[in-house]
């Protein structure tokens, strides 16, 4: 497949190296003039327990390869996906369209998009953006994808059964897929984010545990259907398969970086005001992040 990877950050990096090693046609778009031609000059580096492996993607800061594509997949954090507008709208309307993004705020956009083709997915592979143009490939999950609107099966030349360092997994209902993904993120990124620690932490400190346990059943309250699909045992068991890891959310704060909060905490509040759920701990942890991003003078 001709792929056009839209995102040169630690995921738009890490799928761009492993499609293009998995035998697609791969062209990674980046922002920057200066990292795209440091990809088209040295390739992509990635760091994983395989080593060190170097794969020469090409990339670009145009739009002129979406018109040629038979898949795009768009890679950026929930909040830059309103600038990007313009350049999804670029792409032609039988185009097939991935979004990677954490939360489930990007589905109002998805809605107004003219596209016929639009999935949306969850990513479990840990990815680390060590220079402009090397990861490190933390942790092998899996890429799973979901149809939003439209044919699914357009893009199941991506699952390359014999590829273990990029399995790919396709669902039925996307609501489902986001909304296991959401409760995870919500109840991990947001307590770590505020207590500056690590995912271990949550099933070793007592009190961070309690705390764990008490979010788990606000936010279930907003998402009753989501009981069956993902437990409060389940998330303490990611905690300590991840015990040494950062958070996403945790790590753009130490970066001072904008987060995703308003991608994940403020869409489980929407929710909740949608329902007259009152939810007294989630909004805390959604103040007392925006008052870190404040504090470190992050603007939005």
């Amino acid at each position: 497949m001709k792929i056009t990877v839209i995102g040169a950050g630690a995921i738009g990096l890490l799928f761009s190296a492993r499609l293009f090693s998995a035998g697609h046609k791969v062209q990674l778009i980046a922002r920057q003039k200066d990292q795209s031609e440091r990809i088209n000059q040295a390739g992509i580096t990635v760091f994983s327990e395989k080593g060190e492996e170097k794969m020469m993607v090409p990339s670009e800061t145009g739009l002129s390869c979406l018109k040629e594509s038979d898949c795009a997949v768009i890679t950026v954090k929930q909040h830059q996906l309103e600038s990007l507008l313009s350049a999804i709208n670029s792409i032609p309307v039988t185009t097939p369209i991935i979004f990677t993004q954490n939360g489930m705020g990007h589905l109002e956009l998805l809605e107004n998009l003219p596209h016929e083709h639009l999935f949306v997915s969850t990513v479990e592979h840990g990815a680390e953006k060590l220079s402009s143009n090397e990861v490190r490939h933390n942790g092998i999950g899996t890429w799973r994808i979901a149809s939003f609107k439209g044919d699914l099966s357009l893009v199941f030349q991506l699952n390359k059964k014999d590829d273990s360092l990029f399995p790919v997994d396709f669902h039925s209902d996307y609501y489902l897929l986001l909304g296991k993904k959401l409760i995870k993120n919500i109840l991990i990124n947001s307590l770590t984010s505020l207590f500056e620690v690590k995912n271990g932490e949550l099933i070793r400190n007592p009190y961070l545990n309690k705390l764990l346990h008490t979010l788990y059943h606000e936010t279930l309250e907003i998402f009753p259907h989501m009981k069956e699909i993902v437990t409060v045992k389940e998330v303490e068991r990611l905690c300590a398969a991840t015990a040494s890891n950062q958070s996403s959310m945790r790590k753009d704060l130490l970066l001072k970086r904008q987060t995703e909060k308003e991608a994940i905490i403020g869409f489980a509040l929407r929710e909740a005001t949608k329902k007259n759920i009152t939810a007294p701990l989630l909004q805390f942890l959604y103040d007392g992040i925006s008052a870190k991003e404040f504090g470190e003078g992050i603007r939005h």
